[in-house]
């Protein structure tokens, strides 16, 4: 019966052998289980960050984009009234030009290049000179003019015979 016992032993040494062998692969097949999900999980983590990164960087070059739009029709709207100046007809084609400066032109040449591709390019106007004396509409007298007082009586009555005709004087 000792035999027996020996071999019930070792049937069951066995066993046990058989046992830790089973829970020796089940607890190696958790640990790579968990080594694949971890790797699973920083690969998401890791995709996700790259989509935030690049979300990022396509709305901070949309927001750039936005700002120098911004700064091109402040640049338009400030300088196209000196245009206007320059070339009035330039006012009947102001959404043209401004397609011109958002695009890169400056304001004049915008307008320059709107007027001569529509062919309404004139020579700008030249500066005016204020005149001397201020802003009377009445022309200066041509001429010698005697003062009042060295004007014999016909001369004085031919001067306001003129200036009857001119308008200047009324009898009525």
């Amino acid at each position: 019966m000792q035999i027996m016992a020996d071999e019930n032993e070792e049937i069951d040494d066995l066993e046990d052998t058989q046992d830790d062998v089973q829970l020796d692969e089940q607890d190696n097949v958790q640990q790579e289980s968990k080594v694949e999900k971890r790797i699973k999980q920083l690969s998401n983590k890791v995709r996700l960050t790259s989509k935030e990164r690049d979300d990022l960087a396509k709305a901070k070059q949309k927001l750039e984009a936005e700002r120098d739009n911004a700064k091109k029709e402040l640049e338009f709207y400030s300088s196209f009234s000196d245009t206007t100046d320059k070339y009035p007809v330039a006012k009947e084609f102001k959404d043209k030009i401004k397609e011109k400066v958002l695009s890169g032109y400056s304001v004049e040449d915008a307008a320059v290049a709107v007027l001569a591709k529509e062919g309404r390019l004139e020579a700008p106007l030249p500066a005016r000179d204020n005149p001397a004396g201020g802003s009377a509409t009445n022309p200066p007298m041509k001429g010698d003019v005697k003062p009042l007082s060295e004007m014999n009586r016909e001369e004085k009555r031919a001067e306001v015979l003129k200036a009857m005709d001119r308008g200047d004087i009324s009898l009525t």
